[in-house]
């Protein structure tokens, strides 16, 4: 079974409070389009992100909201802005970076929200089952074209609107020179 690459780029999932505080309104934002995890989408509105020595302006916004803000951004985005921000799973922003997020109408400190996603492979309990995995469980994939291209610790992340994709940062595919559509296959 081969999975697509998508590459992830920088992007802000936010709480319903801090959403407000940024926008105004969750009504305010409109829905650009529908991301293939069922239930997922993003906005065409933006948010700055402010680090110790820089920002990086018009940072997508995915939706819906989460219990708390979560801003994902690649090493080099981090870096370059200022902060130390961990690799992490998505969901565990314990001892992650802080920053300020900047909105229209007004900004909040975003405080242990700034991560760097582990590459992650997000598929079906139907998909899961097949392959003999469970939600967190760490694989291998092998590019279906480059053999030489193996990918280790890759996380599993299992839900039933999980569509299958092998998810990297742009620094990651970068650096084996992959393409969004890129497959990949369990080792």
């Amino acid at each position: 079974m081969f999975f697509p690459l998508i590459i992830q780029h920088r992007h802000v999932h936010l709480s319903k409070p801090d959403l407000r505080q940024l926008f105004g309104d969750e009504k305010s934002l409109e829905i650009e389009s529908e991301l293939e995890q069922k239930g997922q989408f993003l906005y065409k509105e933006t948010v700055n992100v402010e680090g110790k020595t820089g920002v990086i302006e018009s940072v997508r916004v995915l939706g819906p909201c989460r219990s708390k803000t979560q801003v994902e951004l690649s090493v080099t985005d981090a870096f370059a802005i200022g902060l130390k921000a961990p690799t992490r799973q998505s969901g565990d922003t314990l001892r992650a970076a802080s920053c300020k997020l900047i909105g229209p109408a007004g900004s909040v400190r975003a405080a242990s929200s700034v991560i760097v996603p582990a590459r992650h492979l997000h598929c079906s309990d139907r998909v899961a089952k097949k392959l003999h995995v469970k939600n967190h469980h760490v694989v291998t994939l092998r590019h279906a074209e480059k053999p030489d291209i193996v990918l280790t610790h890759v996380f599993v992340r299992v839900h039933p609107t999980f569509a299958p994709e092998l998810h990297l940062t742009s620094d990651e595919a970068a650096h084996y020179w992959l393409h969004s559509g890129d497959l990949f296959e369990v080792c």
